[in-house]
This record gives C-alpha cells, sequence and structure tokens, in this order.
C-alpha cells in the first residue's frame, strides 16, 4: 500500500470513528442485551458520549462507553452532540452526583487515600496520577461492577470501587476514635484519610487532621513524620487564619528580584544586560499567549531563569527564576528569601500570606492585584520563583 492510499485509509476511519461517536440526551442505562428486561452493566447521565458500534433495530443500539465496556442503550437516547436544556429524564438510582459546591459536573469524590489511576483499566497500566481522599472526579459512565473500571478523563482509569458519594470527616474521625491505640498501621492509614478530606475540603479541618496525624507520628515515634507534621501544622493555622487580601497585596507590592547584584524592578531587565552577564540564551522559542498575560510570545531560556522578551524594546520580563548564591527574590525591604531558606522557616513566617493545595504541596502562592508568585521548594529548601499574571 502506497502513502497516498495509506493516507486516505487513515483519514476515512478516522471520520467514520468520530461519525460513530454519540451522546446521550437522558440518564440511561447500559444493557446487557436489547432487551431492559436482561439486566444491566451500568449508568450513564446525560450527554456521556458513547461510540455507536451497530444498530441492531431500530429501538436499540450497541455502543461502547468510556470505559471500554460494550453493550446496548436505547437509540431514542442518541443525540449527535450534546444537550443544553434541562428537562432531560433522569434516573433515580444512579449514582453519579450532579454538580455541587465541591465540583460544577456530574462527578463522584475518592474515597480512599493515594489512589493510583492508571493509564489503561487494568492493575497493569501505566500510573498516571495520584488521588486524594474526597477530590470530585468527572464521571459520565460508571459500571455497577465494583471491581470493574471507571474512565475519569483523558483515559485515566481508576477501579469503581474506590469512588462513591463524598466521604464524611466527622464519621471517619468517629472512625478513628474507635481504633485500638496500639493498632499503629490503621490508626496511621486513617489518620492519612482525614489528612487528605481535610485538604479537600477547605481549611476548616486541616489542622485538626495533622493534630490527629502528630499523635500518630509521637505514639509510634516516627521522628520523620514528627517534623514534616509539625510543619504542616504551621501551614495548616496559616490557612486556617489568612491575612485579608489588601494587606497581602500591599506586602508584595514592590516585589523584584537581585540577580548577578543587579535589582530588577518590576520583573523588567534590559536584554543587553542579561547577555552581558549571561550570555546568549541556551534556547529562544516563540509561545501561544491568547490571554496577553506575557510580555511577549518570545521566551529567552538561561540556566537559571526565564524571560518574556520584548526584542524591539530590548527589554525582558522575569518569568522565573531559580534561586541560587547569586540570586534573591525581594518580597520587601524587610522580607527576602534566598537559596538558604528552609521550608519550615517560610512557613513560620508566611504561613499566613500564601495559599495552596494538597495537589501542590511545597509550591506556595501569593497573589496580588493581577497575579502574583509561585514560590516553588525542593528536598526541603526554596528553589524556584514563577511570575504569572492572571488572564
Amino acid at each position: 500500500m502506497n502513502l497516498k492510499i495509506l493516507y486516505i485509509c487513515l483519514f476515512v476511519s478516522t471520520v467514520i470513528q468520530a461519525q460513530n461517536h454519540h451522546y446521550l440526551n437522558a440518564d440511561t442505562r447500559l444493557y446487557n442485551e436489547a432487551n431492559e428486561s436482561e439486566g444491566f452493566k451500568g449508568y450513564f447521565k446525560v450527554n456521556a458520549r458513547v461510540e455507536v458500534l451497530s444498530a441492531q433495530t431500530s429501538d436499540w443500539s450497541f455502543v461502547k462507553a468510556d470505559n471500554n465496556t460494550k453493550g446496548y442503550v436505547q437509540s431514542k437516547h442518541l443525540s449527535d452532540k450534546p444537550i443544553s436544556s434541562q428537562n432531560t429524564v433522569e434516573d433515580s438510582d444512579n449514582p453519579i452526583l450532579n454538580g455541587d459546591t465541591y465540583y460544577g459536573g456530574h462527578h463522584l469524590f475518592v474515597t480512599v487515600a493515594s489512589l493510583r489511576t492508571r493509564g489503561k483499566p487494568s492493575l497493569s497500566g501505566e500510573i498516571r496520577a495520584i488521588l486524594t481522599m474526597g477530590e470530585a472526579l468527572p464521571v459520565k459512565y460508571i459500571p455497577i461492577e465494583k471491581e470493574a473500571w471507571v474512565n475519569i478523563s483523558n483515559n485515566s482509569y481508576i477501579q469503581r470501587k474506590y469512588i462513591n458519594e463524598r466521604p464524611d470527616y466527622d464519621a471517619l474521625s468517629l472512625s478513628y476514635a474507635n481504633i485500638e491505640k496500639d493498632n499503629f498501621e490503621e490508626r496511621l492509614k486513617i489518620a492519612e484519610r482525614l489528612v487528605e478530606l481535610a485538604w479537600n475540603s477547605g481549611y476548616a479541618y486541616l489542622k485538626s487532621a495533622y493534630l490527629v496525624l502528630f499523635d500518630v507520628a509521637k505514639e509510634s515515634n516516627n521522628t520523620a513524620l514528627i517534623k514534616s507534621t509539625q510543619m504542616y501544622l504551621t501551614l495548616a493555622d496559616g490557612l486556617e487564619h489568612p491575612l485579608p487580601p489588601e494587606i497581602v497585596t500591599e506586602f508584595i507590592n514592590n516585589s523584584s528580584f537581585k540577580i548577578e547584584g543587579v535589582k530588577i524592578n518590576k520583573q523588567i531587565i534590559d536584554i543587553n544586560t542579561v547577555i552581558d552577564t549571561y550570555g546568549q540564551p541556551l534556547k529562544i522559542e516563540s509561545i501561544s499567549d491568547e490571554c496577553g498575560v506575557y510580555y511577549s510570545s518570545t521566551f529567552y531560556y538561561y540556566k537559571n531563569m526565564t524571560l518574556s522578551v520584548n526584542v524591539e524594546e530590548s527589554l525582558g520580563e522575569i518569568v522565573d527564576v531559580i534561586l541560587d548564591k547569586n540570586s534573591i527574590f525581594i518580597l520587601n525591604e524587610n522580607s527576602i528569601l534566598d537559596h538558604t531558606v528552609t521550608e519550615t522557616e517560610f512557613l513560620k513566617l508566611y504561613s499566613k500570606y500564601i495559599i495552596t493545595s494538597i495537589q501542590n504541596l511545597h509550591t506556595y502562592t501569593i497573589l496580588n492585584a493581577y497575579g502574583g508568585y509561585n514560590i516553588n521548594f525542593k528536598n526541603g529548601k526554596i528553589y524556584s520563583i514563577t511570575v504569572f499574571n492572571l488572564c
């Protein structure tokens, strides 16, 4: 087969596959056979996408769900595109939740700690990500079989038995209290679940969760866990009692960098000074900037920093800086961060100024009116500062 014929075949195959994708215009079920009385395999939410494999009759179609399970749906529920009408038929037994304050779309929640997602519906699939207790996940189809796999997005899969309605923090705390004192393994497992659930429930439970984990660490004489939990207790206290946004904005209003002795006001530096100091960049590339958040779409990459460069003006704006012995970040005239600052020291001083999440631990964000700074730590010490503007 020559290349031209191969291209045509691939193109036709892609078009046919696209044409076979349909959307469900109501909550419905995936049946074992083209008959409601023969039982079913799982639940769809409205606007779930399926691949239609064949139309068996005018009433039923053979389809494949997003987790690769095959079965039958009633043809009347298939549409060529998603629908926007709110007057759709709902299945009252469907366990998938509608949008709530924690998640806007159809979803369920992780009910265990440190859940691995897989690149295919199998335990042999590559690990894609680690999910946390209480994390909301997008779900459009869910099987009834507990050992079956659920596609949670972008072909990432987890088993059905690990997701359900939102876990209850108070109920989990009660289960922890009922564990025997000498059962350190079980106490640690539940304490870690409490911490993850607290992170995914806002900051109100965070300090109490880390206090539980701290007790387990002390009882088991786990020195490393004691040290890290003490640090996170400092973080939790700051997150629970943040300073007002206007105070934070004022605090970093005149922040700047000093690199190789050159102070960079408002993150802008003369590009000729950079080249005189560091030479030509290791790489230059043009990036997509649809929001216009960067000074220019031309990026200069150096070993220790990245710049957004306006070549015509010969000016560059700092995008990120790796802090080393030749660079510092000046939050204000009384607060300076250099490469020796530890994560513990930083949190003792600035936990009330920052925001973060369990998905981005060791990265702390300080916001101003138009963006802010991400302060990144590695191995317990400050590593880099990223400057960002809001879209």
